[in-house]
């Protein structure tokens, strides 16, 4: 996930530096937003086929995968299987807002959903012991991702740095379907709906938070991977990614 979130930060400011060099200021903005447009339908088509590092991501698929981890009382290991991730490319473009002057991108991207199905095992511990096992669901509706990039690029040399990339999340719904977290059914839907409320609450009450780890991990990592790369040869790859 990390590569492909690379990939789509150095291509847009890519080609915004692309543009930025090419076109007077009065018309930059408005082509670098065409040019970003187009862009996230590269990424989309990505996304669909995989590039390099990236592997196909629309729909992600796990056949098996273990897992098991503790934070303090609670602890929980097992495994799924036939995991499939859908939805990384339903999105919708809302606002890209070009600032040239300034050297940053504004935007705001809707998923109308993203969403997973698999079948799990678990073994979870919290004072008492509990197995489960079943199909599970879950989805992530009218997702909403807002945010801003800002760069710099350098007058002699033309190296392209990332200043900052900042994203805030938010969901209007989420739709948990977890089969036997309890032999209850009424007591099942109940603990459902415990599960869509707390990620609610996480992803909707948390977005400083989301933003400033995301920061923190993303652009260092954007600056490590152009290093001492120049805008000639941003471009380079980006022609390379696009054909």
């Amino acid at each position: 996930m990390k590569s492909c979130v690379l990939i789509a930060v150095l291509l847009a400011l890519g080609h915004c530096q692309a543009a930025e060099v090419a076109e007077p200021l009065a018309v930059e903005g408005r082509s670098m937003g065409s040019i970003i447009l187009d862009l996230l339908e590269v990424f989309r088509r990505l996304l669909e086929t995989g590039y390099g590092p990236m592997p196909k991501m629309a729909p992600a698929e796990v056949k098996h995968q273990t897992f098991k981890f503790s934070t303090g009382e609670f602890s929980a290991s097992g495994e799924i299987n036939d995991f499939v991730l859908e939805g990384l490319n339903g999105f919708e473009v809302i606002i890209m807002d070009v600032d040239a002057i300034r050297s940053r991108v504004d935007f705001e991207l809707n998923f109308g959903s993203i969403n997973f199905t698999t079948q799990y095992q678990a073994d979870v511990g919290s004072g008492y012991r509990m197995k489960r096992d079943g199909g599970a669901y879950l989805a992530l509706e009218d997702f909403n991702l807002k945010g801003r990039i800002s760069y710099s690029l350098g007058i002699i040399s033309k190296q392209m740095k990332v200043k900052s990339v900042l994203v805030y999340p938010s969901v209007g719904n989420v739709a948990s379907e977890i089969e036997n977290l309890s032999k209850y059914r009424i007591f099942n839907r109940k603990l459902n709906e415990i599960v869509e409320e707390f990620i609610t609450l996480t992803v909707n009450e948390n977005t400083e938070f989301v933003a400033t780890w995301f920061n923190e991990l993303v652009t260092p990592l954007c600056n490590d991977l152009i290093g001492d790369r120049t805008l000639s040869d941003l471009i380079a790859i980006i022609t390379g990614a696009k054909n």
